[in-house]
């Protein structure tokens, strides 16, 4: 599932049942594996490999 207000870019890549929550962006030159779910808000950019299964959060306000 993707959230309508993610912004990913076509060149990603991005693995099977990914989940990518609301205002989540998704720069050029990352690959996500199978199943990783990424939360509100959450920003991945740079030269970026994820495998399966990892879970992203974003950084709290205070940091």
């Amino acid at each position: 599932m993707i959230h309508p207000t993610a912004i990913i870019d076509p060149k990603a890549s991005v693995g099977a049942d990914c989940t990518i929550g609301p205002y989540c962006v998704i720069g050029p030159d990352v690959v996500l594996g199978d199943r990783c779910r990424l939360h509100a808000h959450v920003v991945i950019d740079g030269h970026t490999v994820l495998g399966a299964e990892n879970e992203i959060f974003p950084l709290p306000a205070s940091a």
